[in-house]
């Protein structure tokens, strides 16, 4: 089974930076087309810039709203 996700645009919702760090809070929404499912995903970008270039990002999603989002009913295994 092909647990494919659509995602819909992600909007950015905040913007905080000190010094040469930046983080980018926000929020999309997506669907898991194998259990029919939305889930609705928070993230956070971490990026740090040196010297005028991006040197890291790190990104924090909630992967437990995608996972709840691809558990199939125990009616559909049956």
């Amino acid at each position: 089974m092909c647990f494919i996700m659509r995602h819909d645009t992600p909007k950015a919702a905040e913007f905080v930076a000190q010094g040469g760090r930046v983080l980018v809070a926000g929020a999309a929404t997506g669907k898991i087309k194998a259990t029919n499912r939305t889930f609705k995903d928070d993230w956070v970008f971490a990026i740090t810039v040196q010297n005028a270039k991006v040197t890291k990002i790190r990104e924090y999603i909630d992967t437990q709203a995608r996972a709840r989002a691809s558990q199939m009913d125990a009616s559909r295994l049956a």
